[in-house]
């Protein structure tokens, strides 16, 4: 059944799940990701975006280099939580959608993590945030996208079993694998949390790109950009020319 524009909006929307988001953050190891993002910024900078800061996990990595980081999200709850468990004097969380960011040329420094595959438009988005890098800035926006060759087998499963349900076995998967190496609390709290009904509302609407569909759409808009595997997916590595 297709949902409606507003119904898969709500959906999308992480007000409802912000506190289970960030918990499960807590719980998950993200030291991996944490570190591979710290060998892909620059030593120092002047100012650096956030977009789709979620809780600002990523947000005071960047403080720690840049002079001021302006961090933005969708989400109210999101904000709200960034702001109260992560902040720093030296970077201004904000409630904006990535098209609202009026600021052409200003950052140093343009990062995002798992938000592309909630932009309706990927070229639509890459093009504006292009605009927001000064010359000689770095862009890193880091995304899980689809294995085009897998996608007839994907689709195949889904009429089989759908997402929801496969979400709920993976979680069980992970539970039974989490028990014997976090333990019992550890385990079940990771379980609960992923697979509370607005959670899993909200997964079964993302709609992520495609490995082609990336490629080509960078290939036009950022010429000698780089595609990367990282621990959570593929980052797009830009620097923009001095001139």
């Amino acid at each position: 059944m297709r949902l409606s524009e507003a119904a898969r909006a709500e959906a999308q929307s992480f007000d409802r799940v912000a506190a289970d988001y960030d918990r499960l953050g807590d719980l998950n190891d993200r030291e991996k990701n944490g570190a591979w993002l710290k060998r892909m910024l620059p030593a120092s900078g002047d100012r650096a975006l956030d977009l789709g800061c979620g809780t600002g996990r990523h947000a005071v990595l960047l403080a720690d280099r840049f002079k001021h980081v302006d961090a933005i999200d969708m989400s109210a709850s999101m904000i709200r939580l960034a702001q109260e468990r992560r902040p720093r004097p030296n970077i201004t969380y904000r409630r904006l959608d990535l098209h609202e960011v009026n600021a052409t040329g200003r950052y140093d420094l343009v990062t995002s993590v798992l938000t592309l595959h909630h932009v309706p438009s990927l070229r639509l988005a890459l093009g504006h945030i292009k605009t927001l890098l000064a010359p000689g800035g770095r862009l890193i926006l880091v995304d899980v996208y689809h294995d085009a060759p897998a996608q007839w087998s994907r689709r195949l499963l889904e009429q089989v079993a759908p997402l929801r349900f496969r979400l709920h076995g993976q979680a069980i998967l992970l539970l039974t694998i989490n028990l014997i190496r976090r333990g019992p609390a550890t385990a079940w709290e990771i379980y609960r949390l992923s697979t509370r009904r607005h959670w899993l509302d909200h997964r079964v609407t993302d709609q992520f790109f495609s490995p082609e569909e990336l490629a080509r759409t960078s290939a036009a808009l950022f010429p000698g950009h780089r595609l990367v595997g990282t621990p959570r997916g593929v980052a797009l590595i830009w620097d923009a020319p001095l001139h």
